[in-house]
């Protein structure tokens, strides 16, 4: 007859479950996803919708009357200052210019018997010429230095007025189209014949509130508004969202606040090498801080706040979870800047954290900031309009 088994007691059961090793995956805490704290920068951005404006442009006309005889560049290139654009028939003004030069020859061979004349008088005495005859000469004399004078000025009119038949461009830039043809009859009162529009350097013009000019100040440490240009630098971003990779400067600031719109207008000017902006143009212009200010930053979601402040959790080399005191002090897009606390790089616990506390052993996967709620670096705290 066999005896049954009986079972082992319970208590014996436990202990022996103390003594048997566990799996590795019964070791392993809960996941979490982490990423490495980025640093950027956190300046305060303003944006302001912008207008394109040449700082120079020049409508080329004729002062003299004539018929266009050539045109001397192809419509919309970039044009030299002092370039010959067109050519006027010059053939009335050289005659013109032959005839005061022939006047003046002979208002210089006047003078000349006026001076012999004057010299051949006072050579003798008083008794073979009288003083009538004398004075006479002298009056021949001093009327031909004013005829020679006035003969002079028309030979440099003359050579003005030929020099006007090349018209050249006053400024470099790049020239439209050509509004009169070869042949056509051109003066002083007559259509504009071309434009010229300078194109590098070039401005931008936009306008702020009084508003904005005083958290532009504060935020610079409450300095004058004719600092203001030394202490914020200008970025534009192009309508396609493109940003341009030039910054500029603020060149002026208006006098008055505009009693219509409660504007202030700004210029602030802009190098245009490959000529990418063109006057007309509208673009977003984003103001920030010429020192940047550099901070760790750490999405929303990630920041905990208990009584004694704010915190994060962080993973250790250890596959801890660590629990960090921070200091932070504006929102950036959808992220805090952090003033003290961190310094950027650390492992932060951004997915998982209702299932973890301090000290507690964590399995770690890799989270890209894409992937989280980490904005852009430097994103802006708000657009002006």
């Amino acid at each position: 007859m066999k005896v049954p088994r009986r079972a082992p007691p319970a208590y014996l059961l436990v202990i022996l479950a103390a003594f048997v090793p566990q799996s590795p995956l019964a070791q392993t805490g809960p996941t979490v996803g982490v990423m490495a704290v980025p640093v950027g920068d956190v300046s305060p951005k303003h944006e302001f919708v912008g207008r394109v404006e040449a700082m120079n442009a020049v409508d080329i006309r004729s002062r003299i009357e004539g018929f266009i005889d050539k045109r001397l560049f192809n419509e919309g290139q970039v044009v030299k200052s002092g370039q010959d654009l067109f050519l006027i028939d010059s053939r009335a003004l050289e005659i013109a210019l032959a005839d005061a030069k022939a006047s003046l020859a002979s208002a210089q061979a006047t003078l000349a018997d006026a001076q012999r004349r004057v010299d051949r008088n006072k050579s003798l005495s008083s008794q073979t010429v009288s003083r009538a005859t004398l004075e006479e000469s002298q009056t021949a004399l001093e009327t031909g230095q004013a005829n020679l004078l006035a003969a002079q000025a028309r030979v440099s009119q003359a050579e003005l007025n030929l020099s006007y038949a090349r018209i050249s461009s006053p400024i470099e830039g790049r020239i439209g189209a050509a509004q009169l043809s070869v042949g056509s009859f051109v003066s002083g009162s007559s259509l504009t014949l071309a434009r010229v529009v300078e194109m590098d350097p070039i401005r931008v013009v936009f306008s702020v509130t009084d508003r904005s000019i005083l958290e532009l100040r504060a935020a610079a440490g409450g300095i004058s508004k004719d600092e203001l240009a030394g202490k914020f630098v200008p970025t534009l971003r192009l309508s396609s969202g493109q940003e341009y990779k030039e910054p500029g400067k603020i060149e002026f600031f208006g006098n008055e606040i505009d009693e219509a719109t409660g504007t202030l207008s700004i210029r602030t000017l802009f190098p245009n090498p490959d000529f990418l902006l063109v006057p007309g143009q509208f673009v977003t212009v984003i103001v920030s801080e010429t020192e940047k200010k550099i901070r760790p930053i750490v999405p929303l979601g990630a920041v905990q706040q208990d009584r004694e402040g704010k915190f994060v959790l962080l993973v250790n080399e250890k596959n801890e979870v660590a629990l960090r005191r921070i200091k932070v002090s504006e929102q950036v897009g959808g992220n805090w800047a952090v003033d003290d606390g961190l310094k950027g790089g650390e492992s932060l616990i951004v997915e998982g954290i209702q299932n973890v506390a301090e000290g507690s052993a964590v399995t770690v996967t890799q989270v890209s900031p894409a992937n989280n709620s980490v904005t852009s670096i430097g994103s802006q705290f708000g657009s002006s309009q």
